[in-house]
């Protein structure tokens, strides 16, 4: 970093993070918020998947792939949600059996990315998509789902995902594996109790949160229990 330093003697940068930069800024690290195709399909969110594709390479075969969602905080593991579903499969990932894949507008993102620029550093807000966005959402994940699914299923004895069954993710993903011949079962409840979702929402105005219907406790304890068993047969 050099030894620039301040008017009072103070080191002016002592990290700059730029090693956790999966593409090179332009012009510094944007933050990029709003809702259209320039925020899906354009750069950096294009060249950050073309180098994925090119270049990224999980660590080892792992025994399921799971598809999930993105999440409003950043990195997604700090987030709420991230945090209750990674807790109810912890002894898997731990064991390195199970490998989270997040769908999201910015792209196919491997766990291990979620703390890289610009996986940290964006907001889509499902709010202000209109009919249109949401079938070009649909159809560039698509695509992005497949390109990685045909350069890394080899890396997986099997997928899951665990994802709303509204949801444009899970469209995608659906279409996705069906066009490329794949088995990929939904681990999502299709009904959520009531009163376990105002628990889940802890009275801080979480269920605005589409995606709280994955962290309630049956939810919960299906995933767990349906994760056990895929990885229990190999997926």
């Amino acid at each position: 970093m050099g030894d620039i330093r301040d008017k009072r003697g103070c080191p002016l940068v002592v990290w700059d993070g730029r090693e956790l930069d999966w593409v090179k800024p332009r012009n510094g690290r944007l933050y990029l918020r709003g809702v259209g195709w320039r925020f899906l399909a354009e750069w950096p969110f294009d060249e950050a998947h073309r180098r994925i594709i090119e270049s990224y390479k999980p660590r080892k075969k792992y025994r399921l792939g799971l598809f999930i969602p993105c999440s409003y905080g950043k990195p997604y593991s700090q987030s709420y949600i991230h945090y209750l579903v990674r807790r109810a499969i912890s002894e898997y990932l731990s064991a390195g059996l199970v490998h989270e894949i997040i769908l999201t507008n910015a792209g196919v993102v491997p766990r291990e990315l979620d703390e890289y620029w610009p996986y940290t550093a964006y907001d889509w807000n499902p709010l202000m998509e209109t009919r249109e966005i949401r079938e070009c959402y649909k159809a560039v994940l698509k695509q992005r789902i497949k390109d990685y699914l045909e350069s890394f299923k080899d890396y997986y004895e099997g997928f899951a995902a665990y994802l709303r069954w509204d949801s444009d993710s899970w469209r995608a993903l659906r279409e996705a594996s069906l066009q490329l011949g794949l088995r990929i079962e939904n681990l999502a409840a299709k009904e959520v109790d009531k009163e376990e979702l105002e628990e889940a929402d802890l009275g801080l105005g979480y269920r605005a949160d589409p995606d709280l219907v994955l962290v309630t406790r049956s939810s919960l304890e299906k995933l767990r229990r349906m994760v056990e068993a895929l990885v229990e047969r190999g997926g």
